[in-house]
């Protein structure tokens, strides 16, 4: 269907822009949802993990909040070792697996976090494996030539902080009357075209949704990996009411959006990112406190290594 829109010519191109941001609109209403339920759902086949939210580039309207929020929380490798243990005891074949942050590379345990997923792709080799970097700098650069073979690199090779195709993610739905009859367990094409996620507080329905958890600390990351039955809309409801990527529900061309120059703030962001700010001392713990944490949220169950004959051919 993309490859159909993209050549199409400019005019009909708009044009059916136009009557699907009146459908997502209408879509998206409450009463309209009761009756087809929501929109989009999770995907069950793609995961993103953000296994970090530092970051060598602050890009305007980050939509992980790391200019607004900056932050070095790291996902302990355990995390990704009980994903990896998990998804293959419920025999889970993931199509797609993507590495992100903040930018990865920077993650003080990265080559052995890829090492672990890698453990996974050995069990089912027809998964796809990528890491996601930013490609800026001679830190990061150095870090990519020592990714082990069987991981894929996406870079997009960025130069500098302002990312014109970046939407305005900080514009929350909720701060607009327009839309104080939507229903926000609709989602938006994220959280199936991407993926779900896991990020260092749990399983969310995207990694859009884990990052605003992180500002606005509700902790609603799932623990373990959620069944294929479990939909996560609780999370959606009161995630995507704060998410920019909502109003427009789906992918939009570059050529038929106006490029984002400046950080846009709607008020719920201000007084989210000024909260965020005024607790960040007493939030701030080092690494042993995390993992300590991590063990008694998650309560980490001991997980048997995958024996070579349970690793496919």
């Amino acid at each position: 269907m993309l490859d159909v829109l993209r050549r199409m010519s400019p005019a009909p191109m708009r044009f059916w822009y136009r009557v699907r941001a009146g459908y997502r609109h209408l879509r998206v209403l409450r009463a309209v949802t009761r009756v087809f339920g929501a929109q989009y759902v999770r995907s069950r086949d793609r995961i993103e993990i953000d296994i970090t939210y530092a970051c060598n580039l602050r890009c305007l309207n980050c939509n992980r909040s790391i200019t607004q929020a900056p932050d070095k929380m790291h996902m302990s490798r355990a995390m990704i070792q009980d994903f990896v243990a998990e998804s293959i005891a419920r025999g889970k074949r993931w199509s797609t697996i993507r590495i992100l942050g903040g930018e990865p590379t920077m993650h003080p345990e990265c080559i052995r976090i890829l090492e672990d997923v890698l453990q996974y792709k050995r069990w089912h080799p027809a998964c796809q494996v990528q890491l996601v970097t930013n490609g800026n700098g001679k830190g990061v650069q150095a870090m990519l030539k020592k990714i082990p073979s069987g991981i894929e690199i996406e870079n997009s090779a960025k130069t500098g902080n302002l990312q014109p195709s970046f939407g305005p993610f900080n514009l929350a739905p909720a701060d607009d009357p327009a839309y104080r009859h939507a229903d926000y367990r609709n989602g938006c094409a994220v959280m199936s075209e991407c993926g779900m996620a896991l990020t260092p507080l749990g399983y969310y329905p995207c990694a859009v949704a884990g990052g605003i958890d992180r500002i606005e600390g509700n902790r609603l990351g799932h623990a373990h990996l959620p069944a294929d039955d479990d939909d996560m809309l609780e999370a959606a409801e009161r995630l995507c009411r704060l998410c920019g990527h909502f109003r427009e529900g789906h992918f939009i061309p570059e050529h038929l959006r106006p490029p984002t120059l400046e950080q846009k703030l709607s008020p719920t962001w201000v007084g989210l990112y000024q909260r965020w700010r005024e607790d960040k001392k007493a939030r701030r713990m080092d690494d042993a406190s995390r993992q300590t944490e991590y063990q008694l949220r998650f309560q980490r169950m001991p997980v048997a290594p995958v024996r070579e004959q349970e690793v496919e051919s």
